[in-house]
């Protein structure tokens, strides 16, 4: 098998938990995700105990979407007002049926839409309409699963009660 570097990751997110419905991902429900980052800060004290207020976990990230279709779970996100779950799992391969067939890893992210941003690219088609379109989500985290490769390794953080 050959050795990934970090920048060479490859993650998609899936609008859904994943969790819940493993066997039943397929590839077109996918999209790739093109930036990702958020920052987890806890206070410790020398005990290693975390005390304190904690700062409000932000995760951003970036889709390519060829349709605004794609882009319809985000806004209707944005505007409810309440939390959803996102998967984003990453190096995800999929079998001859275009469904998931295995992953590195992942995470669940529970929380609040409360940013979307389009950034269209400047090429056009035949009719005039820019092809594809950059899509900056950003999600207030409420709580995080950390899944590893068995069910026994998934790790839970709550950030939000």
């Amino acid at each position: 098998m050959a050795i990934l570097y970090s920048n060479e990751l490859k993650a998609v997110v899936i609008a859904e938990n994943f969790i819940e419905n493993p066997l039943n991902v397929l590839k077109e429900n996918c999209l790739t995700v093109q930036n990702f980052d958020y920052r987890c800060v806890r206070k410790r004290n020398k005990s290693g105990e975390q005390y304190g207020s904690m700062e409000p976990v932000m995760l951003t990230f970036s889709v390519r979407v060829n349709s605004m279709n794609q882009a319809r779970v985000f806004y209707r996100n944005l505007a409810a007002v309440g939390y959803f779950q996102y998967s984003f799992l990453f190096n995800p391969t999929f079998n001859p049926m275009m469904r998931l067939n295995n992953y590195e890893d992942g995470m669940v992210v529970e929380g609040y839409v409360v940013g979307v941003e389009e950034n269209y690219t400047t090429e056009r088609n035949q009719a005039g309409e820019s092809q594809q379109v950059m899509l900056n989500v950003k999600i207030l985290v409420r709580s995080v699963v950390y899944l590893g490769h068995e069910d026994s390794n998934n790790i839970k953080s709550v950030f939000i009660q």
